[in-house]
């Protein structure tokens, strides 16, 4: 039974993959959209479907004001709108919040943004881990 279906791009898929595997998350599915653009409507419609009862989440490493979020949120909203079981569905974003330069220049500051985004993405809200494992947070 899959609850959350993450879609991303890029080498976030990894960093979702590990931490969903340590942290033993077994009703969410992880998915990488390689193809932007042209985008792959039929491709992402069909694989949507086969999770009918679950939330979306686009993840992303990048700020919101950067990265693919922008590009590829109204096309998941078509995408949705024409299958059977997410019509009116909308997409819950999990990523850094906007910002100016790319990445912070603080490597605190970037590993617990990281972290937030990586929980968010996973559970719906931003925790702390209570240990990090080989560099995958580990959540209680």
């Amino acid at each position: 039974k899959i609850r959350t279906h993450i879609l991303c791009t890029g080498q976030v898929y990894y960093t979702l993959l590990q931490a969903r595997e340590l942290n033993n998350v077994r009703d969410v599915a992880i998915s990488r959209v390689e193809q932007l653009h042209p985008f792959p409507w039929d491709l992402v419609r069909d694989h949507v479907e086969k999770y009918p009862n679950c939330e979306f989440v686009w993840a992303q490493e990048e700020p919101l004001n950067m990265g693919s979020w922008a590009h590829v949120e109204p096309r998941l909203r078509t995408v949705f709108n024409n299958t059977e079981n997410h019509s009116g569905k909308a997409i819950r974003y999990a990523g850094r919040d906007p910002s100016g330069p790319v990445a912070t220049g603080n490597h605190k500051q970037h590993v617990f943004e990281e972290w937030a985004f990586t929980s968010q993405a996973l559970f719906g809200e931003a925790r702390k881990p209570t240990d990090i494992v080989s560099g995958v947070p580990k959540w209680d």
